[in-house]
């Protein structure tokens, strides 16, 4: 990847379509890959380079990615990156899903566990009570914040965790439907 040509400001970024520089089309893909070209797995750093870029646009616009190449000895390879390119983000937004649904599984069972656990310590500080003894104030006070304190996961997943998953999500999925262009520089 060529940095010296990154976008500088965000009005540079939302100009165009998202631009990977490369010397050849083989570039795109992972090298150490032993697969034909039409089968292997995308370079890590370009899929990053090209899902932050997108993650960085605005969500109501189509995307386009334009491959500059500064060599066209593999003009039959235009459609094998497409397809790549295509295939690497659906997959993406495929393993996101499933991320998701992982973390709301746990987040349910996290919500079991710590509304439990809220139930027990605030049924037991109860019975603790406050009293005279500064020790058994310390302990009244102590497992009443144990109590809330194992909700902190749930509510961790519930109103945080999730928004980066969704939003990556939804970035894969535009990206899996991009415009692809090869640019012969």
């Amino acid at each position: 990847m060529d940095h010296q040509h990154w976008p500088r400001s965000q009005h540079e970024l939302a100009a165009g379509p998202i631009k990977v520089r490369v010397p050849t089309v083989d570039h795109v893909f992972n090298a150490m890959d032993p697969a034909p070209l039409d089968e292997r797995s995308l370079n890590g750093a370009v899929a990053d380079w090209i899902e932050e870029w997108a993650e960085d646009l605005g969500r109501d616009k189509p995307l386009a990615i334009e491959v500059h190449v500064t060599t066209d000895s593999q003009s039959g390879h235009r459609d094998i990156v497409a397809r790549g390119l295509h295939n690497h983000f659906d997959y993406r937004a495929w393993q996101s899903d499933r991320q998701l649904t992982k973390l709301w599984r746990e987040g349910r069972i996290s919500l079991v566990v710590g509304l439990a656990a809220l139930t027990v310590f605030t049924t037991l500080s109860h019975l603790i009570g406050a009293s005279g003894n500064p020790v058994l104030d310390v302990v009244h006070e102590g497992v009443a914040v144990l109590g809330w304190v194992s909700m902190w996961k749930p509510v961790q997943i519930f109103l945080y965790e999730w928004w980066p998953i969704r939003r990556e999500r939804a970035t894969c999925r535009r990206l899996a439907e991009a415009d692809v262009r090869i640019v012969v520089s």
